[in-house]
């Protein structure tokens, strides 16, 4: 078997760590843990070791999704060391459950939360995504999942039109940045309600994320690109407040990376091994 290469963003802790402890026990897969802390990421990899969670190699690679310089940095280890990329899983995100973090921030008010959660959430998945393009099409069998979330069903838009615009069968990725900037714009201008936009920016960002899945599905039919949802996780995210367990949020991200070619669907979102019809909700 050909040595395959996965990249798993914002895996230092959480449901990210799960999925590398679950990536690194296939052979003949070398998985590059992503982390926005190199030196949190090593001890993660430390702590994986340990537990005899080795597989055939864990590479450890700062990638900030604020940092276009650090995701072009991991593209060209991954071009020169490998030459293309089998497996992207997009799980770094920031969610704004509390407005100070669990007081690891200042104060945040909501008006002040759209353009980072945004800018981290979509946009920075977004880049992560263009930059590897070239090498997941070299890949023989490529797949990307994107972390989306119940919080970015459908119905949380308050207008038809909006619904209309992130579902339109010929939305383009330029048109989807427009719909994000637009939010974040009138997010900052408090006149988002009117405008037909919920009062989550995490659901906002999880909601373009869908949107993108689908979008990307349509224009690259050579790769899987889906989106699944891990449930409510304990994590520092919600300072473990979830009810389950970080290592069960990793299992859907993982089985629809390593499916086999025959079984790959692609432009779907799913939730703890079901398939969601994402315009139903």
């Amino acid at each position: 078997m050909a040595r395959r290469v996965a990249l798993v963003t914002g895996a230092s802790k959480g449901v990210g760590l799960e999925i590398v402890r679950k990536l690194a026990a296939v052979q003949g897969l070398t998985t590059i843990l992503g982390c926005q802390e190199e030196a949190l990421g090593e001890a993660a990899a430390a702590q994986l070791r340990a537990a005899g969670c080795v597989g055939d190699k864990i590479v450890v690679r700062r990638l900030e999704l604020q940092d276009a310089a650090s995701i072009a940095s991991v593209r060209a280890y991954v071009e020169r060391e490998f030459g293309s990329l089998d497996i992207l899983i997009n799980n770094a995100a920031i969610c704004f459950n509390d407005p100070t973090l669990y007081g690891t921030v200042p104060h945040t008010p909501f008006q002040q939360q759209a353009d980072i959660t945004l800018r981290i959430n979509f946009f920075g998945t977004l880049r992560v995504i263009q930059e590897f393009l070239p090498l997941l099409r070299a890949s023989p069998s490529p797949r990307v999942i994107n972390f989306g979330s119940y919080a970015g069903r459908l119905s949380i838009l308050r207008s038809k039109a909006k619904v209309d615009a992130f579902t339109s069968p010929s939305l383009s990725v330029s048109q989807l940045e427009e719909q994000m900037h637009g939010f974040v714009a009138d997010v900052e201008a408090g006149r988002h309600a009117e405008r037909g936009w919920p009062n989550t920016c995490y659901g906002m960002s999880k909601l373009g994320l869908i949107a993108l899945t689908r979008v990307l599905a349509r224009d690259e039919p050579k790769l899987a690109v889906n989106s699944c949802d891990p449930g409510y996780c304990a994590t520092d995210q919600n300072n473990h407040q979830g009810n389950r367990p970080a290592e069960r949020g990793a299992v859907t991200a993982v089985l629809l990376a390593l499916q086999e070619p025959a079984d790959c669907v692609s432009g779907r979102h799913f939730f703890d091994e079901r398939e969601v019809d994402w315009l139903a909700t």
